[in-house]
């Protein structure tokens, strides 16, 4: 296998939410408006999550359901940057990092000076980086125009002669979709050195928490990086954030997933749902899906005879019979396994992972 991932395309359902904000905007009827962020083609908007914000919902889960230690942020005076430490903090590993620490030495001109150098002690100096083997895209709407603006005003307690206070901001009823990418030979893999992913020094402190696979290069054990997959992975299906949720509460757990192993870096399944013929509702797009399939199927990395597993919410897709008694077809037997719901698709992709990891082992 040249480069095996796990990915996957997953379906948001939200209602009347307004999960991302842009900042304020010029309002209609009030001085004050807050707008959504929104993706503009031609005539039509299209409402969206930002990836960052994708990634934050997901390290809270992971946080607070799979007890994550949150990598410490160290601050200094022009830039911010996590421990960098992927051996320790799980998120270093799967999230990656940029950690450009100040080289120390020179004249210490000042006190601010010598905060920001005690700030690098805690790792050592020099620039290192990790490409996240987790990666993302954003959540874009799948119907477009649906964005509303929400008149409001503050008069709560206020003096009978006190004018009212006028805001506006927009919110949205839709289905929203985007696509992730795990490298799993990257996951618990580090090459050290500057303008990489761990330091010297760091792998002295964890030399006997690492195998070392070639010179440089050091891994975690397989159980750990197996776990790590497995814990993001079902992480998926407690997603939960965004903004404004006291007033304007959605659930963002996904609605229909598609998830499952490649051998090959790319995210194939962009753009799977799309609005029905009155753009009201939203359907898988089967012949887009065959399509891909019919490309990437020896690239296809199988378990137990399945490649892809599919879970979905009951009434979700307009076309939900036809994906049913496709799916059932000959085009794709010993391909794709309806699991049930998206828990049940994305826990059956996580018990995967063992294997075809496993396979990885040199």
């Amino acid at each position: 296998m040249a480069y095996p991932v796990l990915t996957g395309a997953i379906l948001v359902e939200a209602n009347g939410a307004a999960l991302n904000n842009a900042g304020q905007d010029e309002g209609v009827r009030a001085n004050y408006a807050i707008v959504v962020k929104q993706i503009r083609v031609g005539r039509l908007r299209y409402p969206y999550i930002s990836g960052q914000a994708w990634r934050r919902w997901w390290r809270e889960v992971l946080y607070e359901d799979f007890k994550w230690t949150p990598s410490e942020v160290i601050r200094e005076q022009k830039s911010a940057y996590t421990k960098g430490d992927p051996i320790t903090y799980e998120e270093d590993d799967l999230f990656g990092y940029m950690a450009a620490r100040k080289r120390s030495g020179g004249r210490r001109s000042s006190k601010k000076e010598e905060k920001e150098d005690s700030a690098t002690e805690q790792g050592a100096s020099g620039t290192y980086r990790r490409v996240s083997p987790l990666k993302n895209s954003l959540l874009i709407s799948v119907l477009p125009n649906v964005i509303e603006r929400d008149f409001g005003h503050f008069t709560r307690n206020l003096p009978p002669d006190a004018d009212p206070l006028l805001y506006e901001a927009e919110h949205y009823t839709t289905y929203l979709q985007g696509v992730f990418t795990v490298s799993l030979a990257d996951v618990g893999r580090f090459e050290v050195g500057e303008m990489h992913d761990i330091s010297d020094e760091m792998l002295k402190e964890h030399q006997t928490a690492l195998q070392q696979v070639d010179g440089r290069v050091y891994r975690l054990p397989l159980e750990d990086r197996v776990k790590r997959v497995q814990d993001v992975i079902n992480a998926l299906a407690g997603l939960r954030g965004g903004a404004r949720l006291a007033r304007n509460l959605s659930d963002v757990t996904p609605v229909a997933v598609l998830v499952g192993f490649l051998d090959g870096g790319n995210a194939p399944f962009q753009r799977l749902f799309e609005p029905d013929e009155n753009n009201e509702r939203v359907r898988l797009n089967l012949t887009r899906l065959q399509s891909v399939l019919n490309d990437y199927r020896d690239r296809l990395l199988q378990k137990n005879g399945a490649s892809l597993y599919f879970g979905y919410r009951p009434t979700v897709l307009a076309n939900e019979a036809e994906v049913l008694e496709a799916f059932q077809s000959e085009a794709f037997q010993n391909i794709l396994t309806v699991s049930g719901t998206p828990k049940d698709a994305l826990e059956s992709a996580a018990k995967a992972v063992e294997s075809i990891m496993r396979s990885l082992e040199g």
